[in-house]
């Protein structure tokens, strides 16, 4: 007997097999994604051709399970590093990287920050990953998919345009 039609095995099992998911992931959203795996994982497998007509569910079922515990561990995986990035985050505002600005009088920190704020989005953006992020120009125009010369001249002249600002509110 040749091996079974896998597009028809697929329509057939498709609503048990969401179904199987659903049962078992929480949110359950992320069945239909599952399912999809374990169909791109069948289309795959080296053993399709060698599966019965009859012996095709379980076959499916257990591509399925292989993909649900694969899910598992990928989430046990992300929920650790979203654990550790929380900790570090606090454990950074606890020591002072909250928005106070190290050797820089409280007032003049808080009146820069409204400054930036009053910039157009792009310039506002551009200053604050520059300043406060501390990336290149270059990586700024990569983040923002501008080009490195537009990403220049902005900071150049938003930079002027601060020194201004600042300067009026001192007189």
């Amino acid at each position: 007997m040749g091996a079974p039609d896998l597009e028809d095995a697929f329509r057939s099992e498709a609503t048990a097999l969401l179904g199987y998911f659903m049962r078992r992931v929480t949110p359950q959203e992320d069945a239909a994604d599952l399912l999809s795996e374990t169909f791109l994982a069948a289309w795959k497998s080296p053993s399709l051709g060698s599966i019965e007509p009859v012996g095709i569910r379980p076959w499916l079922y257990g591509i399925a399970a292989n993909v649900l515990r694969q899910h598992r561990r990928g989430k046990g995986r992300r929920t650790a590093l979203g654990d550790k990035l929380r900790a570090n985050v606090v454990a950074d505002l606890a020591a002072g990287l909250d928005g106070v600005v190290p050797g820089v009088d409280p007032d003049l920190a808080e009146h820069i920050r409204d400054i930036v704020s009053t910039l157009p989005e792009l310039d506002r953006e551009i200053i604050t990953l520059v300043y406060w992020e501390g990336f290149t120009q270059e990586e700024v125009a990569a983040i923002l998919g501008k080009r490195a010369v537009t990403v220049r001249s902005r900071l150049s002249r938003t930079r002027a345009v601060l020194r201004e600002r600042l300067a009026a509110a001192q007189d």
